[in-house]
């Protein structure tokens, strides 16, 4: 999105309604917000299209699906190495976010394991090694209090 989008009372409804149940139908949130059908479908197309809604997903149980442990992990990285370092660590399945800091790390990420043997093989074998790595800062994550994407 190039620029940001003016969203009113209804384009917040729809994101919010879409954000609890990416699967709500439209006559619903038409219900939700009293406003009529055709305009939720209008304003929906206008927020794709708009890039205020990158993408429908789901949210799973990462016990469910056996990723027991998180990690995030502070890397510093050789400011010459960096923009290929961050293209080789992107590729890494279970690194499913990677940003871009400002302070004693350059790059805060998070890990998804299954075990403890898991992620130190990550570490080890697909951040350590690379070049244009540094230095790291792993933190295991005890609790997942809040996770959520920011508010609408």
């Amino acid at each position: 999105m190039s620029g940001s989008l003016d969203l009113d009372e209804v384009d917040r409804a729809i994101l919010s309604s879409l954000r609890e149940n990416a699967r709500i139908s439209l006559q619903e949130i038409s219900r939700r917000s009293g406003v009529s059908d055709a305009t939720i479908q209008f304003r929906l197309r206008r927020l794709k299209s708009n890039g205020v809604i990158e993408r429908f997903t789901i949210a799973t149980s990462p016990a469910a699906t056996g990723y027991a442990v998180t990690a995030i992990i502070l890397v510093q990285t050789d400011g010459d190495r960096h923009d290929r370092t961050v293209s080789e660590l992107v590729k890494v399945p279970q690194i499913t976010e990677v940003y871009g800091v400002l302070g004693e790390y350059d790059l805060f990420l998070k890990v998804w394991c299954r075990s403890l043997d898991e992620l130190k093989v990550i570490i080890n074998d697909n951040i350590r090694s690379l070049q244009g790595i540094e230095d790291l800062h792993e933190i295991i994550v005890m609790e997942r209090a809040k996770e959520e994407m920011p508010p609408v």
